[in-house]
C-alpha cells in the first residue's frame, strides 16, 4: 500500500511538472478568451438536496479583468442558488475535441459569484441581497452588457425584458488544468488574474485610445458599422484590455465590444488594433 501511495505521488508531481511546461495561465486565459459557455455549477437549495451540486450550461463573457459574468434569469435554479451560497465552479472543454474526451483539455474555476445591480436598480433590491451584491454605475452595466451581447446578440432583450441580471465570478481562487493526459496541475486565481488582466497592456492602453480618437475616428466609425451595424455619425474608443476594446458611438449612443482573437500582450497592441480596423473596411467593401 505504502508503494502504490508513493507511486501515485509520483505520478502526480510528474503530472504538475508537465503541465507547468505548457504555460497553464497563458492556456486558460486563451481558452476563456475563446470558448463562450459552460457548465456553472452551484450548491442547490431545494428540499431534500440541499448543499448538493448541480451543474447548467451558460454563456458568459468577461469583464475588464478577465473575470467571468453570466447573464441569468431571477426564477433560475443557479440563480436563487448563489443568491443563498455563493460558492461556484465554471466548467469548460475543448468544443473541438473528437475521440476520447479525456484525452482533450478541461478547466475547472473555483470561486464565488455575486449579482451586479447598477444604479438605476438600487431602490428594487431588497437590502439583503443587495448587501451580498456588486454596485455598479448605469454606464458601467451598459459596458458589461457591450462585452456579453458581443457572444450573446439577445441579450439586451433578456436584461431589459425579462427579469435577467448580471452575476460576476469576482473571486477565483483556484483553477483545476488538465491539457490531456499526464498534464495536470492546479493554478491560483491570483496567478490567472495576472496573466487575464495584462499590466503590460494596462500600461500603454491609454496612449492607444488617445492616438485612435485623435487619429483614427473613421477607423472606429467602421467598425461600429461593420460589425455592429450601427451608422455611427460620431463615436469614440473608450477602453483597450488584453481581450479586445470598448467603443462608443455618439450618435446613435451605444456601447459595443469587440474581441481580439487571442488574449495580447503590449508588443501585440498596435497590430490587433490595425487588423480589426482592416478586417472591418474588407467587410464594409465587400458588402457594398
Amino acid at each position: 500500500m505504502a508503494d502504490e501511495m508513493a507511486q501515485a505521488e509520483e505520478e502526480i508531481q510528474a503530472a504538475e511538472i508537465a503541465a507547468r511546461e505548457e504555460s497553464p495561465e497563458s492556456n486558460i486565459a486563451n481558452w476563456l478568451q475563446t470558448v463562450h459557455h459552460g457548465t456553472l455549477s452551484t450548491l442547490s437549495t431545494k428540499k431534500g438536496i440541499e448543499g448538493f451540486p448541480i451543474g447548467s450550461i451558460v454563456p458568459f463573457a468577461l469583464d475588464e479583468f478577465g473575470r467571468p459574468f453570466i447573464l441569468v434569469a431571477d426564477i433560475a435554479a443557479h440563480t436563487r442558488n448563489i443568491n443563498k451560497s455563493n460558492e461556484v465552479c465554471l466548467f469548460l472543454s475543448d468544443p473541438n475535441s473528437s475521440g476520447d474526451p479525456q484525452s482533450h483539455w478541461r478547466i475547472s474555476l473555483v470561486g464565488n459569484m455575486k449579482r451586479v445591480v447598477s444604479s438605476s436598480e438600487i431602490d428594487d433590491i431588497s437590502p439583503e441581497l443587495l448587501k451580498k451584491s456588486i454596485q455598479i454605475s448605469d454606464e458601467e452595466e451598459s459596458i458589461l452588457l457591450a462585452r456579453y451581447r458581443e457572444r450573446v446578440p439577445q441579450a439586451e432583450l433578456y436584461l431589459r425584458t425579462h427579469n435577467f441580471s448580471f452575476y460576476l465570478m469576482n473571486e477565483i481562487h483556484y483553477v483545476r488544468y488538465i491539457a490531456g493526459f499526464g498534464k495536470i496541475c492546479w493554478v491560483k486565481g491570483q496567478d490567472l488574474l495576472d496573466k487575464m488582466l495584462g499590466n503590460d497592456v494596462k500600461e500603454v492602453s491609454h496612449g492607444a485610445v488617445q492616438h485612435m480618437n485623435e487619429d483614427h475616428e473613421d477607423s472606429i466609425i467602421q467598425i461600429c458599422k461593420a460589425f455592429h451595424h450601427i451608422e455611427s455619425e460620431k463615436a469614440e474608443m473608450v477602453s483597450i484590455d488584453s481581450g479586445g476594446t470598448v467603443i462608443k458611438s455618439i450618435h446613435p449612443e451605444r456601447y459595443v465590444y469587440n474581441s481580439f482573437p487571442h488574449r495580447i500582450s503590449a508588443n501585440e497592441l498596435r497590430t490587433s488594433i490595425v487588423d480589426l480596423a482592416k478586417k472591418a473596411r474588407m467587410q464594409l467593401t465587400d458588402e457594398s
